[in-house]
């Protein structure tokens, strides 16, 4: 206005979406650059966006190793103070690229190749968050921007000889994780076999232990009826055959038929010594 001092009007007042123009005022244009690099400053504004959005980016920067990327990233970003950001800026786009570009280029100067690969999304949360990833960085609230995520979606080399040796060395990082992989799958597969084979021997042990208590109880078993036989057998002779000599004597001759009855009953063949059945030879010498 004629006083010199800004209005703003936002169209969520109704009572703010239609407006004439008072004498003696002008609508204030705002020249944002475009373009991945932001290169063309030629985008007039007279009309902001409040709206969160998101806005990609461009440039260059090189690794402590001296290797020099391309980075490509995005911003998803909002004006939250409209009345900071035209107080302090013409080129609020313009300004967010340049100050994240140059954040990018301090952090990623300090680290290497390797490392930027390895936590490139990290490097990015601490340009507009700082180190300890919670603070605002004062830049963008001055200008009444907030920085909800910022991201790095691509990077390549600058100079094709590096790039291709960078890929070289992402093809061999690829086949040595799928070989990891691989091994890793062989192992597992290895580490169930063996667990399977202990518990096979395990139970394996556990039955021999049954079998080996049953034929200890099954020999205990016949031994008992052994006695009680031999017991029975020489208790009812005491009478008969005082001299116990005799009696075990009768024992083992009635041992000695049961043997042969068994194996007469089978078809094996049983070969004796002449000591086994009391065989003796005489020779008669005649002159």
């Amino acid at each position: 206005g004629k006083d010199g001092e800004d209005k703003f009007l936002f169209g969520s007042n109704p009572d703010q979406r239609c407006f004439f123009l008072p004498p003696h005022s002008e609508l204030v244009e705002l020249r944002w650059s475009r373009g991945r690099r932001r290169e063309r400053r030629d985008l007039v504004l007279t009309k902001v966006d409040l709206r969160p959005m998101y806005m990609s980016f461009e440039f260059n920067c090189r690794t402590s190793d001296n290797v020099e990327l391309v980075l490509e990233g995005s911003f998803f970003w909002e004006v939250v103070d409209l009345q900071a950001m035209i107080r302090f800026t013409s080129d609020t786009s313009g300004d967010v690229c340049n100050h994240a570009r140059s954040k990018f280029i301090e952090r990623v100067s300090k680290v290497t190749l390797q490392e930027f690969m390895n936590d490139f999304n990290k490097i990015a949360e601490k340009v507009h968050r700082g180190d300890d990833g919670a603070t605002e960085d004062s830049f963008y609230t001055q200008r009444g921007v907030l920085i909800h995520s910022l991201e790095v979606t691509g990077y390549r080399c600058a100079e094709q000889s590096t790039a291709n040796i960078l890929e070289q060395i992402i093809q061999e990082t690829t086949n040595r994780m799928n070989r990891l992989q691989q091994q890793e799958s062989e192992n597992e597969v290895q580490l169930h076999q063996i667990e399977g084979d202990i518990a096979e021997e395990r139970a394996r042990k556990v039955l021999l232990d049954v079998q080996a208590d049953n034929a200890a109880a099954r020999s205990a078993m016949d031994g008992l009826a052994e006695a009680e036989r031999v017991k029975v057998f020489l208790g009812a002779l005491a009478e008969s055959v005082p001299d116990m000599g005799e009696r075990m004597e009768l024992w083992r001759v009635l041992r000695h038929k049961e043997a042969l009855d068994a194996v007469a009953t089978g078809g094996a063949h049983l070969y004796y010594t002449p000591n086994d059945v009391n065989l003796s030879i005489r020779t008669d010498n005649k002159h």
